[in-house]
Formats: structure tokens, sequence, C-alpha cells
């Protein structure tokens, strides 16, 4: 099932006066941002739609769009920033911002513009709530107006014929997309009786989110590497991956298990798996589990050091998200399980605790890197975290604030990479250690969404910090 919002009567009317398709609900939600989001609630939950498609009028922030023409929307971003989706991938879609109130004002709007081309009421609320719910979610805006004084006036005089093309692109969509209509109850429990062990597979993907692993191998063979003088065994390497696999499993099942009940009441996590219901409690603990069990399997193959060390990082990795239950330096709890990564990797090929200056810089490096950008994550709780006494550098002294310490914590980082290449030496050291520079420069652009900045920002960062070492002559 299709299902199609639009905010108010005007808008909806010339779609519905073509007749609505089968397979299709159309909903109108009325203005704001609040009343689009219980109306996507109710086409889903209510009329089981697996589809989206919230269509309207907009305004222009750009003086370069045209009146009368229909967007296609890639991302929705609120007015004060605080979080955006991704709604759309491909050429010459753009970008909305959803607002609380019309913009009429040129100096609100020239603001706005910095941070999208188009200007809506409702398509936030729409996208997070699809996001939520993992599925599709198309945006269709036609420009009634240029948000400007004579904003008011241009939309009484324009929302008929716009929302006749607003109608006519909706209707080509649906035409093409009539695979996604869930037909009759026959076929819906034929899609319900897909293998059960890829669905589990597909949970248990989400909930280790394995591809993050990006942010710590790159740091754990950069560590080796220091400790092997050169390139370590393939044996090593491939040990000392085991290890990080097994590792991160471990940490981020423990993180979500001990986390539950707090994720269960924030809106942007309360659709993961353990607080919906998708895995149980039971099976967060078997990841767990099997996280170690790899973890002390690659441990033991690489020496007796290294397993007599083997539970040190456990207790960080254990520990670091109860944190925020009473500190607001709980950022540098995850700090401190990354540094240990390229620690844990020299110990790993040298077999011993003598770290040298080049290794730890490179810890100093990964420990301020990690702790910056989830600072800058956490941004997107602020409010959460305040309603809700979890302690946070975002929630304890504001946005602004926090921003600085990140940034503070990032020079710091920067630092530690400006000396570690100066030992390493190289030019194509250099050029990752410019990379790097840029990643983190770019996560204070105020465009640019939080979780873009924190992933996958922040992972161009830390790589190309560990391309540093693994690169230099």
């Amino acid at each position: 099932m299709i299902g199609i919002l639009f905010a108010t009567e005007m808008e909806a009317k010339p779609f519905l006066d073509r007749g609505e398709p089968e397979g299709v609900v159309t909903v109108v939600s009325g203005m704001g941002m609040e009343a689009a989001r219980l109306a996507t609630e109710g086409l889903i939950e209510k009329h089981d739609c697996t589809s989206i498609i919230n269509a309207g009028v907009c305004g222009a922030l750009s003086n370069r769009l045209e009146r009368g023409a229909v967007y296609r929307v890639s991302m929705v971003s609120t007015e004060n920033l605080k979080a955006a989706v991704k709604v759309g991938v491909g050429f010459g879609l753009k970008r909305l911002v959803t607002v609380d109130e019309p913009v009429f004002q040129q100096e609100r709007k020239n603001k706005l513009s910095k941070y999208g081309e188009l200007v809506d009421m409702e398509g936030y609320a729409v996208a997070r709530v699809c996001e939520e719910h993992d599925i599709p979610c198309i945006m269709i805006k036609g420009v009634t107006d240029f948000g400007d004084a004579s904003g008011k006036a241009d939309i009484k005089k324009h929302i008929d014929p716009v929302s006749e093309t607003v109608a006519e692109a909706v209707a080509g969509i649906v035409d093409g997309a009539s695979c996604l209509v869930t037909h009759e109850k026959a076929g819906r429990s034929d899609a319900t009786r897909q293998d059960a062990s890829s669905t589990l597979i597909g949970k248990l993907h989400s909930f280790t989110k394995i591809e993050h692993t990006v942010f710590s191998l790159p740091l754990l063979f950069a560590g080796a590497w220091l400790g092997a003088g050169g390139v370590p065994s393939v044996k090593s390497l491939l040990l000392i991956t085991l290890v990080g696999l097994g590792a991160r499993t471990f940490g981020m099942a423990i993180n979500r298990i001990m986390d539950k009940n707090i994720d269960a009441g924030n809106p942007r996590t309360k659709n993961r798996e353990l607080p919906s219901g998708k895995l149980s409690l039971v099976q967060g603990y078997a990841v767990a589990l099997a996280g170690i069990a790899v973890y002390f399997v690659g441990c033991a193959l690489l020496g007796e050091t290294v397993l007599r060390l083997s539970l040190v990082p456990l207790i960080p990795l254990s520990m670091y998200s109860l944190l925020k239950r009473f500190t607001p330096l709980c950022h540098y709890g995850i700090g401190v399980c990354l540094a240990a990564a390229p620690l844990g990797a020299f110990v790993a090929v040298t077999n011993s605790l003598a770290f040298t200056p080049e290794v730890l810089l490179l810890a100093i490096f990964t420990f301020c890197w990690i702790s910056g950008f989830d600072i800058i994550y956490a941004l997107m709780d602020i409010d959460f975290d305040r309603a809700n006494k979890i302690r946070s550098i975002p929630a304890s002294i504001g946005p602004r604030g926090a921003q600085w310490v990140a940034a503070i914590t990032h020079l710091i980082s920067f630092a530690a990479l400006v000396l570690l290449w100066m030992s390493v030496g190289g030019a194509l050291s250099f050029a990752a250690l410019l990379v790097s520079a840029g990643a983190f420069g770019a996560a204070y652009l105020p465009f640019i969404p939080v979780h873009v900045r924190f992933f996958p920002i922040s992972a161009v960062a830390g790589i190309a910090g560990a391309l540093v070492v693994l690169l230099g002559s």
C-alpha cells in the first residue's frame, strides 16, 4: 500500500479529483510538523503503508528556481539544523528545510538558503517517521512563492495551478511504482514467508553495524605497522582484524543492551532492534557472547602476552555506555575504547608494553578524534538528554559550548597527528594529513547535518589519520 500525504485540501484536491488509484491511501494532515507526524504514523500503522509520498506546495529559498516547477527532495532538515534525513539520491534533487512558521521575511530566507533550496512546514516530520519505520519516502514539492514579502499573495495566486502540476507528478510516480503496492493478503503472506534466517541476519547486521568497524581497523593496522617497523605479517594482520571485529561486536551489543530503556524513550532511537522488539534481549546477549568469543580466540592465537592483557580493553568496552548516567564527560569513554586499538595492535606484534612515542601519539590522536566527534553526535539528542537527565556535554553547556569543546579536542587530535607525521614523513603521508584536516574542518560546517558529520565525515578523518602512518616513508 502506498500512502500519500498532503498538508491541505487545496493541495490534495487536484490529485483526488483524478480518482484515488488502487493500492493508494491519501490523507490530508493539516499544517505543521506534529500534524504531519501523526498522519504519517496513521498511514503506516493503520493502513499498513509500505511507502510514503509527501506531496504539496512549498516556498523557494533560491531565486534560481522556477515558480510552478516541481522538485524531488534529496534531504530534509529542521530550521534549527539539529538533524536531517535523506529521502532521495540523484541529480537535480533539492534540499528541503522544514520550519514552524511560514517564511515571508528576506532576512530569514537568506539565512535558511544556506541550508536548502526549498522550505515547507511538514516534510521533516514525515521523513523522520519513515526513517524510524525503515520505509521509503518520496517528497514532491511544487514552488508557489519565494519566501519574501509577497509570499502570502503568491501562495493564494499560484496554489491551484501548482497543485495541478504536483498532482500530475504524483500520479506518474504512483503509476511507475505499482510494484511497490502490496495488493492482497495472499501477496502479503507470501512476502512474510521469506526465509527466516535471512531476516534474522538483516536484523543482526543492523544491530551490530559491522560496517562501522571502518572506524577502528585502519587504526589497528597503523598500530601494528608502528610495532613491526613496517608491514607486519599477513597472519598478524588477520588475527588483529579478528580481534578488532570481536571487540567491536561485543562493545556494540553491550552498549545497546545497557541503553535499551533509554533508546526506547528517544524518538531517534526507539526503532532500534532491542527497544522495538525486533530482537530479544536473549539474542542481544548472544551477539555479545559471540563477539567476546571471537575476541578471545584471536587474542589466544596472537600469543600469551596478548591473552594475558586481553581483559584490559574489555573494561572500558563494558562500562563506557554507563558514563552518560553520571558525567557529561561520557564522550571520552568511547575515546578510551578506540585509543586502545592501536596500542593493542602494537602489543600484538611486539609482545611488549614498551610503547614508542609514535604509537602514543597515534593513541592520543585516536582518543581525541572520536571523543570530539561523539560530542558533535550528541547534538542530535540535546533536548531528549536534558528532559531525561542524560548527561552529555551538549546537554550541560548547550550546542555552542559543546562545539567549542569538540573543536579544542580535535585541535589536540590534529596536533598529535602533525607530530606523528613529522616522525614518519613522506609526501603521501602529508596528503593524508591534509585530508584529515579537511574532514576535521567539515565537522563544523553548519549546513552539513550532524549525522553526516559523525558518519562518514568522522570516518574520513580517522582513516586519513591512520594513513599518515601507513603511507609514511
